[in-house]
C-alpha cells in the first residue's frame, strides 16, 4: 500500500490541537449534574468508549452531563483530579500510585485495561527489536506519558545502558510526525496511541514492550479522589456505570461506535477514510487490551487484586517508590460489576481482538 504520509502527518497535527470536547446533553426530566473528565491523551479510538457513553445518553440516564477533555499524558492526570478540576480522569494506574505515593489523593474506581500496552516503538523497518538495540539511538518522549514515566523501571529491568539512549522530548502530536519522517529511530508510547496511525497508513511497527521484560502492571484506569468516593458514592456509581454501559457498546457494536466517535468530536468530522482508520484500529486495540478471564468473571471494570499488587510491586521495586499508601486504598471495585458481556460474545470478542495484541517484535 502507498503511505499517503501527508494525510497522517495532517491528522498527527489536528489531534495535536488543544481540545476541549463538551457534547450536547440529551433532555432530561431533572437537572443534571455536571461532570468533567480527562482522557490522559489525544480522543482517539482507545477512548471511544466516553464519547459513546456521552452520545448515547448513558450519562443522561443517570443524571449526569459529562464533559470530556483531552490529556497530556497520564502524568498530567493526577494534579488536576486531586485538585479537583475534574471529578474523574484516565490514566495508567502505575504513574497514579507514582502520584499517590507523593501524597495525591487519588484512588482508581474502574479498570479500563488490565493488559500493559507501554513500550518504545519503531518503525519495522528500522531492526529495533530488543532493549540492547535501542543504545546508540535517538528515542523520542512525551515527559507526561506513562511510557516516560516507567522508563527508569525498563532501564533498570533490562540494564541497559541508560546514558547510551539520547533521549528527547517533544508534545504528544509531535512524536508520530518525527517517527514518519525519521528524526527519531523510535519512541515511547502506549501501543493504541500509535499502532493504529501507523497501520491506517500501511506502515509496520516493531514493539519493544515493557511488560515482556518484566515489568507487571494494570494499565488505564478511571480515578477520582479519595473524597469523592467516600463523600459521593452514588456519583462514583453513577459515572463508572455509564461508562461500562458505553465500554460495553464499543465491544459489542464497533462499527457504529465508530461513526458515533467521529460524529463526537468536531476535528474528526469529515475526515478522510484515513482518520477513520485510525479511529477503528483504535477501538480494536482498546477491546483486545481489556479481555482477561477476570473481567469476564466480574463484569466490565473489575480489577483484580492480584494484578494491582503486582502492579504495586511493580512500582515499589522498579520506580523505586517511596511511601505508597496501603494497597487497598489505591482502587475499589464497588462501583464495577453490574455491566457484564455474556460468553457467547465473549467468545466472539476474543477471536476478534487476537490480531490486535501487542507483542513482542
Amino acid at each position: 500500500m502507498t503511505v499517503d504520509r501527508r494525510s497522517l502527518l495532517k491528522f498527527a497535527g489536528a489531534a495535536g490541537a488543544a481540545l476541549s470536547l463538551p457534547l450536547p446533553a440529551v433532555l432530561h426530566a431533572a437537572p443534571l449534574t455536571p461532570v468533567k473528565m480527562t482522557l490522559p491523551w489525544l480522543p482517539l479510538g482507545t477512548f471511544s468508549y466516553a464519547f459513546v457513553a456521552k452520545k448515547m445518553g448513558f450519562w443522561e440516564q443517570r443524571g449526569l452531563d459529562v464533559t470530556i477533555d483531552r490529556g497530556f499524558g497520564s502524568g498530567k492526570v493526577c494534579v488536576p483530579v486531586d485538585q479537583g478540576q475534574y471529578e474523574f480522569g484516565i490514566l495508567d494506574l502505575a504513574v497514579m500510585m507514582n502520584c499517590a505515593a507523593r501524597g495525591l489523593d487519588l484512588t482508581a474506581v474502574a479498570g479500563i485495561w488490565p493488559k500493559c500496552p507501554i513500550g518504545i516503538f519503531s518503525l519495522k523497518e528500522n531492526g529495533l527489536t530488543t532493549p540492547k538495540d535501542l543504545e546508540g539511538q535517538t528515542v523520542a518522549f512525551d515527559v507526561g506519558s506513562g511510557d516516560f514515566q516507567l522508563w527508569p523501571a525498563f532501564v533498570k529491568a533490562t540494564g541497559i545502558d541508560d546514558k547510551k539512549v539520547n533521549k528527547v522530548t517533544m508534545d504528544a502530536a509531535a512524536l508520530i510526525k518525527a517517527l514518519v519522517e525519521k528524526q527519531v529511530k523510535a519512541e515511547g508510547n502506549f501501543f493504541g496511541s500509535i499502532a493504529p496511525s501507523l497501520w491506517a497508513n500501511g506502515l509496520e511497527i516493531n514493539s519493544i514492550l515493557y511488560e515482556d521484560y518484566g515489568i507487571k502492571a494494570f494499565s488505564n484506569v478511571v480515578a477520582t479522589k479519595k473524597t469523592t468516593v467516600q463523600q459521593k458514592p452514588e456519583l462514583c456509581k453513577a459515572f463508572v456505570g455509564g461508562l461500562m454501559d458505553g465500554l460495553k457498546y464499543v465491544y459489542l457494536n464497533p462499527d457504529k461506535a465508530v461513526d458515533l466517535h467521529l460524529e463526537s468530536v468536531k476535528e474528526f468530522q469529515g475526515g478522510n477514510a484515513i482518520t477513520k482508520k485510525v479511529v477503528e484500529y483504535g477501538q480494536a486495540v482498546s477491546t483486545a487490551l481489556g479481555l482477561v478471564p477476570s473481567v469476564k468473571a466480574n463484569g466490565l471494570g473489575y480489577m483484580d487484586p492480584a494484578l494491582i499488587q503486582a502492579t504495586v510491586d511493580t512500582v515499589k521495586t522498579y520506580m523505586d517508590v517511596k511511601n505508597l499508601p496501603a494497597t487497598d486504598t489505591l482502587f475499589t471495585n464497588a462501583f464495577v460489576g453490574a455491566v457484564k458481556i455474556d460468553d457467547a460474545d465473549w467468545a466472539a470478542l476474543e477471536a476478534r481482538s487476537e490480531k490486535f495484541i501487542p507483542r513482542k517484535a
